[in-house]
């Protein structure tokens, strides 16, 4: 038989579930410079993860709006866990409204 006191079990020690344990980059997209993205669409086209996603700030009930307009649509980054610091945005932007950063986890 086993003496249950010499066996050491280790203790678990918790962990911070508040931070991610990767590096995300943090990206900035200059919406005043950025005035028609859906008429572009050049950063949703060159970004190979399809981080980037334009959608309508106006929504007018039985009107369609219009993607010549300013102000209308916006571009966000939806998905910046997958971008991998490419660059090919920054890189195709035409208005040269996008910044990528890398910030610490």
């Amino acid at each position: 038989m086993v003496d249950k006191s010499k066996i050491k079990v280790p203790k678990a020690t918790p962990q911070d579930l508040t931070r991610l344990p990767i590096k995300m980059p943090k990206i900035t997209i200059d919406h005043n410079k950025c005035t028609v993205p859906f008429w572009c669409k050049k950063c949703l086209q060159a970004c190979p993860q399809l981080v980037f996603q334009c959608y309508c700030k106006h929504l007018e009930k039985l009107r369609e709006s219009d993607p010549r307009q300013p102000g209308i649509y916006e571009v966000i980054a939806v998905r910046r866990d997958k971008c991998h610091v490419c660059n090919k945005c920054v890189e195709m932007c035409p208005e040269n409204a996008i910044t990528i950063t890398l910030e610490e986890a």
